[in-house]
């Protein structure tokens, strides 16, 4: 009988976990949550950084509203292309097709990207804007 009960308590012992174990997992929550609870402190220490992502990706987010304004834009003229192409009767009105959305296209390449890259240059330091009044 008592090589029964051993072998029960062996199979008890495997089924349960150690003390030991838990108190260690229990303590590393504990360690978990002082780093977690820190933070929402780390914003307050650095707000300068916080402007500086916010005004970043308000940026982006203007310029990939331009950009995506553009391709919108650039995909009606080709539709409008492809339409006036089919509708062509001479060649004098394929070659005029062609030069027209070749003219449209490149001014409004210009000046649209030349908008969008004024949306990512950064705007001058306060440092800079008073310089040349102290000059």
């Amino acid at each position: 009988m008592n090589a029964n009960i051993t072998e029960d308590e062996k199979r008890e012992r495997r089924a349960r976990p150690e003390p030991g174990l838990g108190q260690i997992s229990g303590d590393a929550a504990d360690d978990v949550g002082e780093p977690a609870a820190a933070a929402p402190r780390i914003p307050l220490i650095l707000p300068e950084w916080q402007k500086s992502i916010e005004a970043t990706g308000h940026l982006f987010a203007t310029a990939l509203k331009d950009v995506l304004s553009l391709a919108a834009s650039s995909l009606h003229d080709q539709a409008t292309f492809l339409r006036n192409l089919a509708e062509s009767k001479t060649p004098a009105e394929l070659l005029k097709c062609h030069l027209d959305f070749a003219e449209k296209f490149w001014s409004k390449s210009f000046s649209e990207g030349s908008r969008v890259l004024d949306h990512l240059k950064p705007p001058p330091s306060s440092a800079v804007r008073q310089a040349p009044h102290h000059a």
